[in-house]
């Protein structure tokens, strides 16, 4: 420790004791805050006033203050009178003010204390700056176009429906694009008598619909570029004419930069369909051929689109008559084969044909449907488009069977055609408001004609079953028991306009709407009347039991309208 000691006196020693004092005093400074160093001085008050080159305050402008030697910066903003004071504690007497105000040249001037005072004046006159505008505080929503935009990945908002959407593998080729079977396969669908039915509503309920608009046919192409809807509800008042399910099919418009096709052939040969031989003698095995084909795209460039399907099906089966029923299926039928032969060694000596040339011993089912829809795309915000549609089908033998001769079936027909023309376009400030008016028209024919116009028969037999008991049964044969012929037209009009506000925060919609419909409906069992025997006997001595006839039905005609007007906000 000694020395040590020595060695520090030597070093301070070696220090001159002016160095010594300067140090210390330099240590001290660093030590001290720098409210210690103004601690002796007073508070500063800068005030002043802001006026432009006429003398007229300015209010609102911005004043930035800076201390020095420190760089303490304090704001403030003048008042009505264009007045401001900032107050520094401790002050130095030492200022860099600055002035800026919309519209107006920015100044900046030093302030800096004269003798003793503590309030510094200083006003400043601010001349106009033509080259600065004035503010404009901004406080809106862009404006936002219109549209109708309903689909699967932008369902209509408060409805409750369901769009078909990687369903199709559930519905057999031979019946894909039949609406009640895309319908059949949604969750909130019941499937009542081969309709659907939401909430155990009836089949008058429910609206079939193309593009939001009637539609008389039930199928569309297999191949056609469409998309399926079935709502249940829906709180826009812009939508009606239903109170079950509304089956939408929207069909809309080719593409402008990609051509699509689409093409599907289903072959069920009779031949390939395995049964046993109680479903052979029945006619179980059902051969089927169905082609579809459809194609969109642009068709002339920057001028037309086109989206087009076209289906054509064809089926039969050999469902057994009263001439080539085996036994097994006479018996089954509750009739004795000897009954039958019986029958049909007796009904052409008193003029009962059972058959002649051209009635099909079989079943057969034709269709044929298209679906088209035409687009003029010069205009990108119009909308100007052509939809068509039509289906026919043709069913031969209907109503036959094991106790029915081919004679006393029918052929059934049903054809459908339908039209629709859109126009649409956008209209008002910035063409944001869209308006489409909407023309549709259709008809459709079902009608039964019999096979034979001749009195029809029916002969009671009793005969023993394959259970050993006794069974009375009924032969039919004659002419066709029924005829019918129905026709129905739809024409429908509408305009929607749609327009937003807010942005896209409200939307409004306003519709008018106006449907006609007719009807024309003739039906009548065998004109020529029909006969019932209660035997063979009876009807090989020509014995009726009954005879009855409908000697005049008067058709059934009829025409309504309805009309409406909504407006709707979301």
């Amino acid at each position: 420790m000694y020395p040590k000691q020595i060695m520090l006196r030597t070093s301070a020693c070696a220090i001159p004791t002016r160095i010594r004092r300067f140090l210390a005093a330099l240590i001290l400074c660093l030590a001290l805050p720098a409210q210690l160093v103004f601690a002796q001085s007073e508070p500063d008050i800068v005030r002043g006033r802001v006026t432009d080159d006429s003398s007229r305050a300015i209010a609102g402008a911005a004043v930035i203050v800076t201390r020095g030697p420190d760089r303490l910066v304090q704001h403030d903003t003048t008042d009505s009178t264009g007045s401001f004071s900032l107050k520094f504690d401790p002050g130095t007497g030492d200022y860099l003010v600055f002035i800026s105000a919309t519209g107006y040249s920015s100044v900046r001037r030093r302030v800096q204390r004269a003798g003793t005072e503590h309030e510094l004046i200083a006003n400043f006159i601010l001349k106009p700056d033509l080259t600065k505008l004035a503010a404009i505080n901004v406080k809106a929503s862009k404006p936002t176009r219109a549209r109708l935009d309903i689909g699967p990945y932008n369902p209509e908002t408060g409805s409750s429906e369901k769009w078909q959407d990687g369903v199709n593998g559930q519905v057999p080729p031979s019946t894909a694009g039949d609406l009640n079977s895309v319908a059949g396969t949604m969750s909130n669908v019941t499937m009542v008598g081969g309709t659907p039915s939401i909430l155990g509503s009836g089949a008058s309920s429910n609206l079939t619909t193309l593009n939001g608009m009637g539609m008389a046919a039930g199928s569309i192409p297999r191949a056609a570029n469409t998309q399926t809807r079935v709502t249940g509800a829906t709180f826009d008042p812009t939508r009606g004419g239903f109170s079950g399910a509304n089956i939408d099919v929207q069909l809309g418009p080719g593409d402008r930069f990609y051509q699509q096709r689409r093409g599907f052939l289903t072959l069920a040969p009779a031949g390939l369909q395995f049964t046993d031989a109680i479903g052979r003698s029945n006619g179980a095995q059902t051969g089927n051929f169905r082609g579809s084909l459809g194609a969109d795209g642009e068709l002339i460039r920057d001028e037309l689109t086109y989206n087009v399907a076209v289906d054509l099906s064809r089926s039969a089966n050999q469902p057994p008559n009263l001439l080539d029923a085996d036994n097994g299926v006479l018996l089954r039928a509750g009739v004795a084969p000897d009954s039958v032969s019986r029958l049909l060694a007796v009904a052409p000596s008193i003029g009962l044909g059972l058959s002649r040339n051209g009635i099909p011993s079989a079943q057969e089912h034709n269709a044929f449907s298209w679906l088209t829809r035409f687009d003029i795309t010069s205009d990108t915000l119009a909308t100007r488009a052509l939809t068509t549609y039509a289906t026919f089908a043709k069913d031969g033998g209907a109503a036959v069977g094991p106790l029915t001769a081919p004679s006393a079936s029918g052929e059934q027909t049903q054809r459908t055609l339908g039209a629709q023309l859109t126009l649409g376009n956008y209209v008002g400030a910035g063409r944001r408001i869209l308006t489409e008016t909407r023309l549709s028209a259709s008809a459709s024919r079902n009608q039964l004609t019999p096979y034979e116009n001749l009195p029809g028969a029916s002969v009671l037999v009793l005969s023993p079953t394959l259970n050993g008991s006794a069974d009375a049964g009924n032969l039919t044969l004659g002419g066709g028991q029924f005829a019918n012929n129905d026709s129905h037209w739809t024409l429908e009009g509408s305009n929607l306009t749609m327009w937003n506000t807010s942005g896209m925060r409200n939307q409004f919609r306003a519709t008018i709407w106006a449907r006609a419909d007719g009807l024309h409906q003739s039906a009548i069992s065998n004109e020529f009347g029909n006969y019932s025997f209660n035997s063979l006997n009876d009807l090989a001595n020509g014995n009726a039991d009954s005879y009855s006839r409908t000697l005049s039905q008067p058709a059934r005609t009829g025409t309504v309208w309805n009309a409406a007007t909504a407006v709707a906000h979301q």
